[in-house]
């Protein structure tokens, strides 16, 4: 098939006007796109099987022992967050390579390695090793199991949470990297340079969402990944004490964090798949950059309204959690799901499974969203945050949003490789049973949360299992209509296996705008210091002097009788080797032979090291030395030196990736300092 017959087919797919918006993209993006979006929908299906299966327990259908039913809800979770994160990775890389082709194929397949090991071992600590204590791992049940798993698979849980942390924090520090470095720093990939007239165009709107989450995902991964090793210290040694209350407060901002950036990876997808249905251009707009800077403020301080019942908890946090929560759907309402639906509006949009399942999954994000500002009231949430209300809210906008979404990044992919639309039968009943099942299934949970029903129960209160039954029927109904796209999908990859044989289709031409070459990635990785002035060099310097002459002293002196002053005299050394690495890695001399080509060992530095770090801060290793003057001088020197390769490797990631790592890197110390104790 020629050319211009395939791209006369593609015309049939999308609207006449968005053929002319249709990325054309490389290998590379078609590669990610399926690996991604394939591998999330995968683990969506099965999650889903054990979601029916739990439900249908509840509803006295299956005889499920309770034991079973924790372990499967354990899976259920974590599973079903590991493949929606992977789906919407790899549906807002793919729109994204297009316009920043300096992202890098390789580190976004290494961060799909983490996450997908992450998984596993996920699966082997709950199938194998009966781990049960739900997916938030909130200290100290995984090491208070009553006999009921052992503590490898409380361990091998933890690493799998952690890798996936790990892969999350690959993919948003490339992702960082390569935005500000090609659109001018990150007043530039954000908007701001373009809001304050000082650049003509700016980024496209998908830029700034990629941007936006990739900061946010770097804080969050860094959150993440400082309970993970305060978990894993407290496992290799027993004196490492935790605060319960530190542990929780680390585990939800990650966890809360990390499922609300899943859908705003998805907002980035939207703004180039939309618009292709629509055939008009999703355009930079002032409230768009506004409300991505607002988002950042809001996401990164919402995940408190979980903490509501805590009657420890500082006040503060909670009443700028209720601000945040409820702010926050302000952004989203205005700036994508408003924009969208005027988008869509008057434009003869073109209805195929791909934009159906797009249109849908706005309600899912609005109603599902709404659901979760309620909740997030206090005199609400003190009714219902321990109700069957939370589930309802959050599967809402990830099975009914997020969800249908996953399905419409593979739908695009497999109608534009067939050159034709799924079929009629399919388009039209397919999102009939799944928004008939799916909103039935979700509202089974709103009205038992209304009604108080508790969450996270195996055997409900006597009299409410007929909840669980209707339930359970919308969800059938549901994934038979799931199953419907499915089976669309197998008809759609043999027509594009058929058709690539014939020609070379439009998304692989040779001549391909956007795709990446040897000039475009030596743009886009080219070295440039942390520090660019003498003095902002000197500047650095100072600090370190100045940390290790005024703050380091008095510090050290009160690590003598409290434990947490120890680890925080590390924080403070290894902020020390922080700065001393950023000021000489500045420096002309060294930044010159800072090559592209080290960056890969950089990001390696940065992830791992930091890790080392906090692993390095256990009593067993320091407490025997402490007699010992220069043994215990030698170990604050080695902390220092694990500062300064971290600086190191920073310097190879470019200024705001490398300074977003170096600041959240100190921060995993100095928030471990806060809440680690013992020994």
């Amino acid at each position: 098939m020629s050319q211009a017959v395939a791209e006369k087919a593609s015309e049939h797919v999308l609207h006449p006007l968005g053929e002319q918006l249709n990325p054309r993209t490389s290998k590379p993006q078609n590669r990610v796109g399926w690996l991604f979006g394939g591998t999330g929908l995968a683990l969506f299906a099965l999650m889903a099987l054990v979601g029916l299966a739990m439900r249908l327990d509840q509803a006295d259908m299956l005889g499920l022992s309770p034991i079973w039913f924790y372990r499967l809800m354990t899976l259920h979770a974590a599973g079903m967050l590991a493949g929606a994160l992977l789906s919407m990775m790899g549906g807002l890389w793919f729109v994204v390579r297009a316009v920043v082709p300096a992202l890098d194929f390789k580190r976004a397949v290494a961060s799909w390695a983490s996450i997908v090991v992450g998984a596993v071992l996920v699966v082997i600590a709950v199938l194998i090793g009966g781990f049960a204590a739900g997916w938030t791992f909130l200290f100290p049940l995984p090491f208070q199991a009553a006999e009921q798993w052992p503590t490898w698979s409380a361990v091998t849980f933890i690493v799998g949470m952690g890798l996936v942390g790990v892969g999350f924090v690959v993919y948003c520090i490339d992702v960082l990297k390569a935005t500000t470095q090609t659109y001018g720093g990150l007043g530039g990939a954000l908007g701001v340079r373009w809001l304050r007239g000082k650049d003509q165009t700016g980024p496209p709107p998908q830029v700034i969402a990629a941007t936006a989450v990739s900061i946010q995902g770097i804080i969050c991964s860094a959150v993440g990944m400082t309970i993970v090793m305060a978990l894993l210290d407290h496992t290799i040694d027993s004196r490492v004490a935790l605060d319960a209350l530190w542990a929780k407060n680390l585990t939800y901002f990650f966890g809360h964090t990390i499922a609300n950036l899943i859908i705003y990876l998805a907002a980035g997808m939207i703004y180039v798949l939309v618009p292709l249905y629509a055939g008009r251009q999703w355009k930079i707009s002032k409230p768009l950059v506004i409300g991505w800077l607002f988002t950042i403020v809001f996401v990164m301080t919402a995940y408190s309204h979980h903490l509501y019942m805590d009657f420890v908890q500082p006040g503060a946090p909670q009443m700028i959690s209720l601000i945040a929560s409820s702010a926050a759907a302000i952004p989203v309402a205005v700036v994508t799901i408003y924009t969208g639906m005027m988008l869509i509006w008057g434009s003869r949009y073109r209805w195929t499974l791909t934009s159906v399942l797009l249109y849908l999954g706005f309600a899912g994000w609005a109603i599902g969203g709404a659901g979760a500002v309620i909740d997030s009231l206090i005199p609400i949430n003190f009714r219902f945050h321990n109700t069957l209300w939370v589930p309802a809210h959050f599967h809402n906008y990830l099975m009914m949003g997020v969800g249908l979404w996953m399905m419409a990044l593979i739908s695009y992919m497999l109608e534009r490789s067939a050159g034709r639309t799924a079929s009629r039968r399919t388009t039209i009943w397919a999102p009939i049973l799944m928004i008939g099942g799916g909103y039935g299934f979700v509202f089974g949970w709103y009205v038992s949360g209304a009604l108080g029903i508790p969450r996270r129960w195996a055997v409900h209160p006597i009299g409410t299992e007929n909840y669980s039954l209707v339930a359970s029927i919308f969800a059938v109904v549901f994934l038979v209509g799931f199953f419907m796209v499915l089976a669309e999908f197998v008809s759609l990859g043999r027509t594009a296996w058929r058709r690539r044989g014939e020609s070379t289709t439009r998304s692989e031409a040779p001549a391909i705008a956007g795709a990446s070459t040897e000039a475009d990635m030596a743009l886009g990785r080219g070295s440039e210091p942390l520090i660019k002035t003498p003095f902002g060099i000197a500047t650095a310097v100072g600090m370190a002097v100045a940390a290790s002459f005024v703050f380091l002293p008095p510090i050290s002196d009160a690590s003598t009788v409290t434990v947490g002053f120890h680890h925080l005299a590390h924080a403070v050394q290894f902020f020390v080797g922080v700065m001393l690495a950023a000021a000489f890695a500045s420096s002309p001399a060294v930044i010159r032979r800072i090559a592209p080509r080290w960056t890969n060992l950089g990001l390696f530095i940065v992830v791992l090291v930091p890790v080392a770090m906090l692993l390095f801060m256990i009593p067993a290793i320091y407490s025997d030395i402490e007699g010992d003057d220069f043994l215990h001088a030698s170990y604050h020197f080695v902390v220092l030196i694990l500062g300064f390769v971290t600086g190191l490797g920073a310097s190879a990631l470019g200024r705001v990736a490398g300074w977003t790592v170096l600041a959240s890197s100190v921060g995993m110390a100095l928030m471990f300092a806060a809440g680690v104790t013992g020994g």
